[in-house]
Parts: structure tokens; C-alpha cells; sequence
């Protein structure tokens, strides 16, 4: 029997449907016989938990549900009380729910699968990799996303872990039998202690295992941002959809993937096709705001585009921008010739940022005492796909 859990979260109740889509693509992939471990809290409505029973049945599989609060109600207490000023705000509890494995579980052996994944393989081969006495296997994060790794975690910063030895948790092959019985106190410890940990549970893990655990194969936790930068086609793998990597566009291979194991979950019905109406109702109506917004705001001030050199010429003939409309750029690095630039026009134009990393100039403009929607905006969001803009349309996956 194969046994792989899942911490759940659902304050909106609109998460269940990633844990339910990565089901379904095990379940799609493996002969096996698989048991489906959820540990959740009082946001697990009856509704999914009906849908993962169905979903599970279906493939004559078994799903176990595990309400922490009730079980652990200690361990709970002590994770808000430790970490109040940081649960919901940077992350949830659910994140946490997976560190109480060993005290839940009696068995040694377990898969942990993050929810934004798709398992396209037979999960029965990270099932059957021989841990000998590593207390897990995991892929580093370097093979995960290759040259593409932020060096600039706090864990690297202060020496406790080696880069090339930092691992993702979205994919883990834990022995339990070799995980601490104190180890969720501590590590809701070390995180409470080390409040510039930005990756929550994962550094919690890489600070007591990345110097002993066994480094697995690439394609057990395959980043699909890097697979699209590296223009790989899909293959046997376990995808992880981290960093808001999933969207509607069906002609990325990756995103149909995800779609197709979703249409298999049970959690497309009629209220899906509600709930995507209301957020593209929304999203046409924030266009209409924003042109308002726009429209008034130009009332007798003129336009200046801040972009980088390479993309002038384009900016010209997308918007037929004039050249003293423009503020060109050469780095960010420089962010003080940059500000001096904008501070000598700042009162009599309207400031469209047309680079990609429009929260940078967010920080610049509001530092200055403009005004988002009216003194400055994202300009990248007026141009089309023919111009190379793609919306983002994470947000309507979430709100599926």
C-alpha cells in the first residue's frame, strides 16, 4: 500500500480543487493501491470531503481524512501561539499540518505531495526508492529550477545550509521512524526564532535535513516555470505548478495538463463555470475603472513611459509615444539617477511603468507620493497579445 498525505488549508473553500486535481492525476497514472491521507482543520467543507471520497472510489482507492485541531489540539495552540503575527498573513496553518506526520501516522514510510502539483507518472516509482536510513528524499532546488535559484534565502545568507544542497518540499519520500518526536516543536521554534525565513515550512525541513537526505531524480519534482524556460515538452513527471505557473492558455502544454487532470477531479460542475463568469465579470470591470481612472488622471497632464532602452522603439509604435515622453532606463540598480529623473517631471505627467517588474516601481512611485491609478499605472496592462502581453490568468484558476 502506498500511503501519501496532503496538509489542507481551505479558508476560502476554493483550494480543495488542487489537492483534488493532483488525486486525480495519481490515481489516472498507477495500478497501485494508494491511500490518500488529508490532514485538514474545520475548513474542509462536507462538500469536498464528499468530492475526495467519490473522486477516490471511482478508482477503487482510499482517502483517510485527519482533523488536526481535534487530534493535536496542543501542537495547534502552540503553532498560533508562536507564529500569530505570521499565520494568515504570509501563510496559513495548513502549511504546518505535514509536520505532525510522525505523531499522527503509525507507519513509517509516507509521500508528501504539495497541492499544486501534477503527478504524471506512476507514483509507485517514488514509492519503491530504497531511503536506507535517510530520514527523507527529496530534489534539490537547484536541479528543480536550475541557474533560475534565488541565492538570497535566508538560510544560505546565514550558513546553515549549502545552495546546492537546499531541497523543495512540494515532493517528499519521508521515513518517519527517522523524524524526531520533538521535531514539530522545534521547528515551529527555529521559524518563530528566525522570522526572514520566507519559505516557511520547506526551510524548517532543509535547517535539520539538508545535510543528510537522499537527492532524487529531477523528474520527482519538475518546476514548470523552469520546464517552460527550458522549452521541455511534457513528460513522465511530477510537475510542480509553484510561483502562480498555472493558467487558462490551453495551448501551453503544462496549463492543459493541469486542466485535464481538473476536468477528472469532480470538482468541475456548474458552479465552476459560475465562479469563472464572476471573475472575468470582475476583471472587466476593473479595465473599465482603470480607463476612468486614466481618463481623468490625464486631464491636462502629459504622459511619460518608463521602460529600458530595448524597448523604445516598441513603446513608439504601440502608443505612438514622442520622445520627450520618455524615461529611459538602463538598470535598476541605479535607482537613484532613476528617481531624480522622475522627480523633475513628477507634478505634470501621468507615469506609465513598461517594464515586467511593476511592484519595483510601485515601491519608487508611492516613495515619491504618487498615486496608484491616478498619478502612475501598470502600462504593461494596456497592451495586447499581439504586443507580447499574456494576461496573468492565474487568478481565474483560483477562483474556479
Amino acid at each position: 500500500m502506498i500511503h501519501v498525505c496532503f496538509g489542507l488549508h481551505d479558508g476560502d473553500g476554493r483550494f480543495s480543487k488542487f489537492t483534488g486535481t493532483t488525486l486525480a492525476s495519481i490515481f489516472a497514472n498507477t495500478s497501485a493501491q494508494v491511500t490518500v491521507h488529508i490532514l485538514h482543520d474545520a475548513t474542509l467543507t462536507a462538500d469536498s470531503r464528499e468530492k475526495f471520497m467519490r473522486l477516490a472510489d471511482r478508482h477503487n482507492q482510499h482517502v483517510n481524512f485527519y482533523n488536526v485541531d481535534e487530534l493535536c489540539p496542543d501542537e495547534v495552540k502552540f503553532l498560533h501561539d508562536k507564529l500569530a503575527d505570521k499565520i494568515n498573513s504570509r501563510f496559513t496553518a495548513g502549511a504546518f499540518y505535514r509536520l505532525l506526520a510522525n505523531k499522527i501516522f503509525d507507519f513509517d514510510k509516507i509521500i508528501y505531495l504539495d497541492s499544486d502539483t501534477v503527478v504524471n507518472l506512476d507514483i509507485n516509482e517514488l514509492w519503491q526508492i530504497d531511503l536506507r536510513d535517510y530520514p527523507l528524499a527529496a530534489v534539490p532546488e537547484v536541479v528543480a529550477v536550475g541557474e533560475r535559484l534565488s541565492t538570497n534565502k535566508f538560510l544560505f545568507k546565514v550558513g546553515l545550509v549549502a545552495v546546492e544542497d537546499y531541497f523543495n518540499s512540494g515532493a517528499v519520500l519521508f521515513n518517519l521512524a527517522r523524524v524526531d518526536e520533538s521535531f514539530f516543536a522545534d521547528g515551529v521554534n527555529f521559524l518563530a526564532k528566525n522570522p526572514a525565513c520566507e519559505s516557511v515550512d520547506q526551510d524548517i525541513y532543509n535547517a535539520f535535513f539538508a545535510d543528510n537526505y537522499l537527492k532524487l531524480d529531477g523528474k520527482f519534482n519538475a518546476f514548470v516555470s523552469t520546464e517552460r524556460f527550458c522549452k521541455r515538452p511534457v513528460a513522465r513527471k511530477i510537475y510542480h505548478y509553484a510561483s502562480h505557473s498555472l493558467g487558462l492558455d490551453t495551448s501551453d502544454a503544462f496549463n492543459a495538463l493541469w486542466l485535464e487532470n481538473f476536468l477528472r477531479s469532480g470538482w468541475c460542475d456548474a458552479t465552476t463555470f459560475g465562479h469563472l463568469y464572476e471573475e472575468f465579470s470582475n476583471y472587466d470591470a476593473q479595465i473599465k475603472t482603470q480607463l476612468i481612472k486614466l481618463s481623468a488622471g490625464l486631464n491636462g497632464r502629459k504622459r511619460a513611459f518608463v521602460t529600458f532602452a530595448a524597448y523604445v522603439d516598441a513603446i513608439k509604435d504601440i502608443f505612438d509615444a514622442a520622445d520627450n515622453e520618455l524615461i529611459v532606463i538602463e538598470t535598476f540598480l541605479d535607482f537613484h539617477e532613476l528617481i531624480r529623473a522622475l522627480k523633475k517631471v513628477k507634478s505634470k505627467r501621468v507615469f506609465f511603468s513598461m517594464v515586467e517588474n511593476f511592484t519595483i516601481m510601485r515601491h519608487i512611485f508611492s516613495d515619491m507620493g504618487l498615486v496608484e491609478g491616478k498619478d502612475f499605472f501598470n502600462g504593461l496592462k494596456f497592451l495586447a497579445a499581439e504586443h507580447g502581453y499574456r494576461i496573468n490568468s492565474y487568478s481565474f484558476i483560483k477562483a474556479l
